[in-house]
């Protein structure tokens, strides 16, 4: 007799365990489920961000003048260019735009006159210091190591 009531106290713990455990793995599987469409929502949100080439400003927009230093990597200019309100996007995304360039690694120390109403890519030759019509002349001096009057005569905008 104390056998069957042992069998029955056994038989409903284990009903309780199964119980749990069908419990717990639907849990798990909700978690996992909202854990996928928070990836795949950021994962879209970043790509947006990357591939969407549309200006702070439309029009002129404002110049901003911005100094990059030997210290700063792509993300910290990214989150200095958000900062100053060139770009809406994340450092992240910067991060990535200037990877995926032909100017990855190519940004140079310096001070540049940067626009709201420029896109990435077209800040990004700018920062390389391979596009420098409207820049500061400094840049155009310490880029190429050369006076005044021979960045003249490289096509500098000053007359001979």
């Amino acid at each position: 007799m104390a056998k069957a009531k042992k069998k029955k106290k056994d038989t409903g713990y284990r009903v309780a365990v199964s119980g749990a455990k069908s419990v717990i793995r639907i849990l798990l599987y909700i978690c996992l489920a909202v854990a996928l469409v928070f990836l795949g929502r950021e994962a879209y949100t970043l790509g947006y961000e990357v591939f969407d080439e549309t200006p702070v400003d439309k029009g002129e927009g404002r110049e901003v003048t911005v100094v990059v230093t030997d210290e700063m990597s792509a993300m910290d200019i990214g989150k200095m260019l958000n900062e100053r309100g060139l770009i809406d996007e994340r450092p992240l995304a910067f991060w990535i735009q200037e990877f995926l360039s032909e100017y990855h690694n190519k940004i140079l120390p310096g001070s540049y006159i940067l626009k709201t109403s420029q896109t990435v890519d077209e800040m990004l030759p700018i920062l390389a210091q391979e596009d420098t019509e409207g820049q500061p002349s400094t840049m155009n001096e310490g880029a190429s190591g050369s006076s005044p009057e021979s960045s003249g005569s490289q096509g500098g905008g000053e007359k001979p």
